[in-house]
């Protein structure tokens, strides 16, 4: 009996070491080519997005005092090239078709694109027309793109994790 004891325990630690080796792999998606492409397009945007998304901020912080006047037309001419740039990059991660390795990051990337573009349309027409409810609207709308931003960030960095295994 004393035999078959020690052999059922030998059995079961070899099967638990035999799971734990095992285990990471069987989590470990297999990363395609396609995983990687898109990867390093996002990885290329992203970088892209965070300096004119800088660009933009400084652009369109410090409006003049006055709301009329050569440097009030030259600020909102600024803003407006300015929130250009910013959804020309935006449009430009909206359209990458995320790979079978990013299930969830990449519909939440397509999220965050069109909450940015309604945040900077609906900023840019509060400039335009110098109107104050539609900028307050617009802040707000900018938040929620951004926190929408750090969460799709962390999904996406969760998701390349696993891939990189």
């Amino acid at each position: 009996m004393r035999a078959t004891k020690k052999k059922s325990i030998v059995l079961f630690v070899v099967g638990l070491i035999s799971l734990a080796i095992s285990t990471p792999n069987a989590a470990m998606a297999e990363t395609t080519q396609a995983d990687v492409d898109y990867s390093t397009k996002v990885s290329t945007l992203v970088q892209e997005f965070s300096t004119v998304a800088a660009d933009w901020g400084v652009a369109v912080s410090s409006p003049p005092k006055l709301a009329f006047g050569s440097k009030w037309n030259k600020y909102k001419a600024g803003a407006a090239k300015s929130t250009n740039t910013f959804l020309a990059t935006i449009a430009k991660l909206s359209v990458l078709v995320p790979s079978a390795g990013f299930p969830k990051s990449g519909p939440m990337l397509k999220k965050v694109c069109a909450d940015y573009k309604t945040a900077l349309t609906t900023l840019n027409t509060g400039i335009q027309k110098n109107d104050s409810k539609i900028i307050s609207k617009a802040n707000t709308l900018a938040a929620k793109a951004t926190s929408a931003y750090v969460a799709w960030s962390k999904v996406y960095a969760t998701e390349v994790a696993a891939l990189n295994g």
